[in-house]
């Protein structure tokens, strides 16, 4: 395991778009600081600023004001494209896999960006799909199975922060239960950085620790 104490801190965090000749607050002078080894879950009611939030800590969304620093350095200083290759990978709700590929060949590709040539089938039976599995293309495979697979390729990538929005909505009880268990381990056996947003009681329950997003404001 990695011992190294790493740190994803938010500044004075504020966000508006622009509505017509307004302009409607949705995030509002916003502070917390994320660190690895702790997996953190966002909850809040829908158009409480989750999304928005996620898309700008993952450097997804430019800044308007405040600040996000990863171990003390400004992503304003940091190309939002350096900081999602090198630092940051998101597992997002629909997978967002390569369909014409494998299972294998989508985590290959993400070891790829990290100029590095890693053992696909490696993550893969990290998150429990095998070598058969990992064959396949993604789209002859179930959801629980594709969640995985953008896991593993979240893997690959090597990046000290995870970021996951809503990984489990689309998933049943049972399988839910085995992603949390991934989660948990790439942030406490692993020294992750995990911040996942969820609507989910039961990804919140096993958290580390909770933040709530309530009309731009968390709490």
């Amino acid at each position: 395991m990695n011992s190294k104490k790493n740190t994803l801190t938010i500044e004075n965090l504020s966000y508006a778009y622009e509505n017509g000749d307004r302009k409607q607050k949705v995030l509002n002078d916003i502070n917390a600081t994320f660190e690895s080894g702790k997996i953190y879950a966002i909850v809040g009611e829908s158009g409480s600023g989750k999304t928005t939030f996620l898309s700008l800590i993952s450097a997804l969304d430019e800044l308007q004001d405040g600040d996000i620093k990863y171990n003390n350095k400004s992503l304003r200083k940091i190309t939002g494209q350096e900081f999602r290759l090198k630092y940051v990978n998101i597992v997002f709700q629909s997978y967002n896999l390569i369909k014409y590929m494998t299972a294998a060949e989508n985590v290959e590709v993400a070891s790829d960006f990290d100029n590095r040539k890693a053992d696909p089938n490696k993550y893969l039976a990290s998150v429990g799909i095998t070598a058969e599995e990992g064959k396949r293309l993604v789209g002859r495979l179930s959801g629980g199975q594709q969640q995985r697979v953008a896991i593993a390729r979240a893997l690959a990538s090597n990046s000290p922060i995870i970021m996951a929005d809503e990984p489990t909505g689309n998933l049943d009880e049972d399988t839910e239960d085995k992603i949390i268990d991934i989660f948990r381990d790439l942030a406490h056996k692993d020294n992750k950085i995990v911040i996942i947003v969820t609507h989910s009681r039961q990804v919140a329950k096993r958290a580390d620790k909770v933040l709530t997003l309530r009309r731009g404001h968390l709490a």
